[in-house]
């Protein structure tokens, strides 16, 4: 059994994530928020503490410069050029369905190659993070393309921002139609959420003649299946799940 370790990092819009992949096994993930912390002193943060890996695979949305400096510690710290992921045209069993495949983000990728390794079926997948993204592939890996909107805390936030409706935290949603400010904006943001995954998922019905299967991931991802009336899978380690398909394959061709 191979012993190599592999250092796994999901850097997307709000945290930097990590997990160590070893004889085929996922470590837990740990987590740090970028937004608070300089990049210059993230990675250190991190990881210095922990065993050097062997090799390094980064999937990266935040932006360049952070993908840079992480790039930077882990050479001048581990001697070692980080493998750093991008979106295809295909492979791994998935054919991506962008015209510029490149502009795909490289999480919602990866949340493809990870459901298409252990499922036979078309699926739906809604990544419930800082942004909603929802794609759909089916059951023979061709992505069919997706949607991006503002997750949860994004909506709230543009709404609060940009209006003049008093500033108000965020609340607990028990109704439809709230009778104050503070649920009516929780409310709205959930439920238009929750309305567009059930309208993705009656158009995949009608135009592939299929039920997709419904797969969540995300930090909201239990929050915004309490507004759905379908039925679901929550799986919150889909990237990484993902990212270990490319690192093994990586393994394989050395």
């Amino acid at each position: 059994m191979n012993s190599e370790i592999i250092l796994l990092v999901d850097v997307g819009n709000t945290n930097l994530k990590w997990a160590l992949l070893q004889e085929g096994e996922i470590s837990a993930v740990a987590s740090e928020s970028h937004k608070t912390n300089p990049y210059s002193q993230l990675a250190e943060k991190c990881w210095s503490k922990i065993a050097i890996p062997d090799s390094v695979y980064i999937a990266n949305v935040a932006g360049d410069e952070l993908g840079q400096a992480l790039a930077d510690w882990i050479e001048k710290s581990w001697r070692l050029k980080p493998q750093m992921v991008c979106s295809q045209a295909n492979g791994y069993g998935v054919t991506n369905g962008y015209d510029n495949p490149v502009q795909l983000g490289v999480d919602r990728w990866l949340t493809l190659l990870a459901v298409k390794a252990v499922e036979d079926s078309a699926v739906c997948i809604v990544d419930c993070g800082t942004a909603i993204t929802i794609d759909l592939m089916t059951h023979e890996g061709m992505h069919h393309g997706g949607m991006i909107l503002p997750g949860l805390n994004l909506m709230r936030e543009s709404l609060l921002r940009d209006t003049k409706i008093p500033r108000v935290e965020p609340a607990e949603i028990d109704k439809l139609f709230a009778r104050d400010t503070a649920v009516a904006v929780a409310s709205a943001a959930l439920n238009a959420a929750a309305a567009l995954i059930e309208r993705s998922m009656q158009e995949a019905e009608a135009k592939y003649k299929t039920t997709p299967k419904l797969i969540l991931t995300g930090s909201d991802a239990q929050t915004i299946a309490a507004g759905l009336s379908l039925t679901y899978i929550i799986d919150h380690g889909l990237v990484m799940k993902g990212l270990a398909v490319v690192a093994e394959a990586g393994r394989k061709q050395e």
